[in-house]
């Protein structure tokens, strides 16, 4: 009784006020020379088109870009943007050997998130001529409130797979034959494993997300496009339930052979994983990043698993899984000598 009486209050608490991670410029999608993209979807994989605040009209926080444009009869901008800047991102790439993609987790808005990203350059060896990277930027939601976590936690999870599944996914489709290094932090990480292949949605997600006229199931999938992806996790904010398939959450849905590697952290010390008060199985599990139990499960299925212990730091902040010096190391093992 204890334990559903604290799932009762954690989930009034996620139920609470929430702010959406929108652009502060009204050209997010940018190319910054000489070897930067930048990528910024909204609450549903939209990315956001020049001028996207004048365009559609006012964005409601309430509301997907996309049904802000379809109010404003206007969701032609946002189709005819994406096939433009795709092809872009197609051209920025295509002389390139190695692409590193950055993904932030939750709770994140665009300028501490841009902190983060910049902290990794610094750790990685980056050749401008042969090098490109994508800052991806999501829409996991933020506030200022001291239960931030918890408050946003339920929403930003069905947002992570959207992200992923309707926005990264694109870029990838237009990656060929490189090495390509995705590298997110928490909530992050289903962004990615989104990006990959179709996630299963809450029920309740996918219904109040249907019912407002927007498709959950992406028809198209990851394009066989002969790359090497290597997925770097830092505190994977992601549970078992997150490699199972749409239709049948007892069975593990298939990857594509793209997928080389899948490295992530295991850290009993952080609170955040351990949801503050031992959750850490409940309402979206985060049971990946918190120990070894789900990746020793996940592990007998999947041969492309790496782990490494992170116990003893008592953080989840994206900053310090980065300057931790295990990081480097596992940085090191990837790129160092390609």
């Amino acid at each position: 009784m204890k334990k559903h009486y604290l799932i009762i209050c954690l989930y009034i608490i996620l139920c609470s006020c929430r702010t959406n991670n929108i652009p502060k410029s009204t050209n997010p999608n940018i190319q910054i020379p000489p070897n930067t993209t930048v990528a910024f979807v909204d609450l549903n994989g939209n990315f956001y088109p020049e001028n996207w605040d004048t365009q559609i009209g006012p964005y409601k926080k309430t509301s997907s870009l996309y049904l802000t444009a379809q109010q404003n009869n206007t969701t032609h901008i946002l189709t005819n943007f994406e096939t433009k800047k795709l092809a872009e991102y197609r051209q920025d790439i295509s002389n390139k050997k190695r692409v590193f993609i950055f993904v932030h987790g939750y709770n994140n808005n665009e300028a501490k998130s841009k902190k983060n990203y910049d902290l990794l350059r610094t750790k990685i060896n980056i050749d401008p001529t042969q090098d490109q990277i994508i800052e991806f930027y999501w829409d996991g939601l933020t506030s200022n409130n001291p239960f931030s976590s918890a408050r946003i936690w339920f929403y930003a999870t069905g947002y992570s797979q959207m992200a992923g599944e309707f926005g990264l996914r694109k870029i990838l489709n237009e990656i060929h034959n490189k090495d390509i290094f995705i590298i997110s932090h928490s909530r992050g990480a289903s962004v990615v494993l989104s990006s990959l292949s179709n996630p299963p949605y809450n029920d309740k997600f996918r219904r109040d997300t249907e019912s407002l006229g927007i498709a959950v199931d992406n028809k198209t999938p990851l394009s066989e496009n002969a790359n090497r992806i290597v997925c770097i996790m830092l505190a994977p904010a992601i549970g078992e339930i997150d490699f199972t398939k749409q239709s049948d959450n007892r069975a593990y849905r298939n990857f594509s052979p793209q997928l080389k590697n899948i490295h992530i952290t295991t850290n009993k010390d952080d609170y955040v994983l351990k949801k503050f008060i031992g959750l850490q199985k409940e309402l979206n599990p985060t049971t990946l990043g918190y120990n070894d139990r789900a990746y020793n499960t996940l592990k007998s299925t999947y041969s492309f698993f790496t782990v490494d212990n992170f116990d003893g730091q008592n953080s989840h902040s994206f900053d310090v899984y980065v300057n931790n010096p295990k990081f480097q190391k596992m940085i090191d093992t990837y790129v160092k000598n390609k």
